[in-house]
């Protein structure tokens, strides 16, 4: 009997020592049977560029948008028409094309004026634009995306490491009080608070794997990996590198100068105003009729023989002058510089509120003392020894460790915290303000 109670002290032992070194290493628990993949950040920015289909639809759009520059710069075609009497009641001949009958021939060349082709050939160039500052909107969501998955990744990997080393040593301990139960040497209820203790520890795990399992998914589907099904990654952080993230030298007033630059939203607001404007110049000549100019023959259909002509045409003004799209492209032109003003407000406050998020976190991490993973060590020790003398009762133990296992996730968290605090402020920026 002494030897077992000697083992359930050893084996939670066993069970705190391991979680207070819990640091870089991804437990194989559970994933022995799949092939890992250590990647860094900068390999895995690699891969996404490369490989993502969102990223490769958008760069069609450009090319798409490039295109219809190429064909607005094209000019009309000419109209050619032919004209041929089917029978002759005079001569009796069907289709005469000799001097008897009669072709007539018409060809003719569509003239745009008051500059409609130079305001199409813009408004394409802008769509170009616009296509390209899309584009670079869609790259900074889905790398805000990929960087948060990377360390979320990361961060739940040591957690799930956390409980792989931990359960084991529980069940075995679990184990052990059941046979001392069955001899009467200790109460049910230290029975029932171990397994419920296991039980928690368990059910933590699990949802802990189902996180690790969406942003896996999500992961490979951004990174586009063939090999998901049989592969799981494995994100390599230098942590000396995340430690010395810092806004001691990035001031609020600096980013909020640099987003009006750099954040593509803002910029395709810009871009349509200037389309709307370019759009107005257009619907205005578009009130001023175009002119067709061509040249016509007759063998003998005219006045005389052999008749040539210079034809000009050109329609009147009279009724649509194409005023009601006019006033629809001003009234475009407002809401736009409307949407404008509200992007450049909703940005200044993302910002404003990602560096106060990341200023707090930062502050918050930083007070944490270092030391707080050996003192917790020496406290387990004498909680250990206060254990085996019997001055504390196995639920007071293990009511300290439910208090220990919290504390440590939650620091966990509060490094998760910290980076994605960091990369949203990235992400509010529209630029990399920090090097990792």
């Amino acid at each position: 009997m002494k030897n077992l109670l000697s083992g359930i002290r050893k084996g939670i032992f066993i069970l705190i020592i391991p979680v207070l070194f819990c640091q870089e290493q991804l437990s194989a628990h559970g994933l022995a049977q799949y092939d890992s993949v250590r990647i860094t950040l900068a390999q895995a920015e690699t891969r996404f560029v490369d490989n993502n289909l969102q990223l490769l639809a958008a760069k069609y759009n450009i090319s798409a948008a490039r295109a219809a520059v190429i064909q607005a710069k094209l000019w009309s075609n000419p109209n050619f028409s032919i004209g041929q009497n089917i029978y002759n009641k005079y001569t009796h001949h069907y289709f005469d094309i000799t001097k008897t009958g009669n072709t007539d021939l018409q060809i003719q060349q569509l003239f745009l004026l008051a500059g409609k082709r130079d305001h199409q050939i813009k408004l394409a160039e802008i769509n170009t634009q616009i296509a390209e500052d899309t584009f670079y909107e869609l790259l900074r969501a889905l790398k805000y995306e990929l960087h948060t998955d990377f360390y979320s990744l990361y961060y739940l990997q040591r957690s799930l490491k956390f409980y792989d080393e931990t359960i084991p040593s529980v069940k075995k301990t679990v184990a052990s009080t059941e046979l001392l139960y069955s001899s009467r040497s200790i109460l049910l209820s230290d029975v029932v608070r171990l397994k419920s203790l296991l039980f928690s520890l368990e059910s933590d795990r699990l949802n802990i794997k189902n996180q690790i399992s969406d942003v896996e998914n999500d992961l490979h589907v951004l990174l586009r990996d063939s090999t998901s099904v049989n592969s799981y990654f494995i994100p390599v952080v230098n942590t000396n590198t995340i430690d010395s993230l810092s806004l001691s030298k990035i001031s609020l007033d600096d980013v909020l100068e640099s987003a009006v630059d750099d954040r593509p939203d803002l910029r395709i607001a810009s871009d349509n105003i200037k389309y709307d404007e370019t759009n107005i110049a257009l619907q205005k000549s578009l009130a001023v009729p175009d002119l067709t100019l061509g040249v016509s023959y007759s063998r003998n259909g005219s006045y005389i023989p052999d008749y040539l002509a210079l034809d000009a045409s050109i329609d009147l003004p009279v009724f649509n002058r194409n005023q009601g799209n006019i006033k629809a492209s001003e009234d475009n032109l407002e809401s736009d510089k409307a949407n404008r003003e509200q992007t450049r407000s909703l940005i200044r406050k993302e910002i404003i509120s990602a560096y106060q998020k990341a200023e707090d976190t930062d502050h918050l991490y930083k007070t944490f003392d270092k030391k707080f993973t050996a003192e917790y060590k020496q406290l387990v020790d004498g909680m250990i020894k206060s254990y085996e003398n019997r001055n504390m009762t196995l639920i007071e133990f293990t009511d300290f460790f439910d208090s220990y296992r919290s504390t440590m996730l939650q620091l966990i968290q509060l490094q998760n915290d910290r980076v994605n605090a960091f990369e949203n402020l990235n992400y509010a920026a529209g630029m990399n303000l920090f090097d990792k």
